[in-house]
């Protein structure tokens, strides 16, 4: 089945200026049911949550069916697993202070070379503060694979977390997250999942990939 790419274009008001966009990594073009429902909200249900006037009680509505409406696009268990933040880099930068308090000097942790800077630099710099060490795995220059026999020796270590992404922003590489993932179990690990450049093109089943943390740009939908 053919796309009308006429019909999306008009969907996307920014794509209407004289500019060709090549910007997917740092930012996406927001769509104009998007734009419509920020506006609608700012405009009728905008006020602080937990309040007893009419306003704060919309708006607390409004969050619930958001937190709802996630957990169905990700198969989670429960809207409750559903946590909303400026964007994946900021919750990232959140995680990995909550994760590296109960990280230790010597422990290790491991990143990927095929990952966005998002999902590198906040596990980076709690590391630095720790004493954390990394293990970065590689992947073949040839066809942008992630080397699994690099990964697997650096699970062999026992790290504390894996951080993976599920595609790449850059190749398009698609990673075997679901197997990663075991892999990581299997060795004690948390795993943290990049599912930014993903999320718009495939399924996400979070019960079935089993993963600790999976996330993603919520102006992508």
């Amino acid at each position: 089945m053919s796309l009308n790419l006429d019909v999306i274009r008009q969907q996307f008001p920014s794509l209407n200026r004289n500019a060709i966009f090549f910007d997917n990594p740092g930012g996406t073009q927001i769509a104009k049911q998007s734009i419509d429902r920020i506006t609608k909200y700012l405009i009728e249900n905008n006020a602080n949550h937990g309040g007893a006037f009419a306003t704060s009680m919309a708006s607390d509505e409004v969050l619930h069916e958001a937190h709802n409406a996630m957990a169905d696009f990700y198969n989670a268990p429960s809207a409750d697993e559903i946590v909303f933040g400026n964007n994946m880099t900021t919750l990232t930068l959140h995680i990995s202070r909550s994760l590296s308090r109960e990280w230790n000097e010597g422990d290790e942790i491991v990143l990927t070379r095929l990952d966005h800077d998002a999902n590198v630099t906040p596990w980076v710099l709690a590391a630095q503060d720790k004493g954390v060490k990394i293990n970065w795995v590689d992947f073949d220059v040839e066809d942008g694979t992630l080397n699994l026999d690099a990964m697997q020796k650096a699970l062999e270590r026992k790290p504390k977390l894996v951080a993976v992404g599920y595609a790449s922003n850059s190749l398009g590489t698609l990673n075997p997250v679901e197997k990663i993932i075991q892999m990581a179990h299997d060795a004690g690990s948390l795993v943290y999942v990049d599912a930014v450049q993903y999320a718009v093109h495939g399924a996400i089943d979070v019960q079935k990939l089993n993963a600790d943390f999976l996330v993603s740009s919520s102006y992508k939908y």
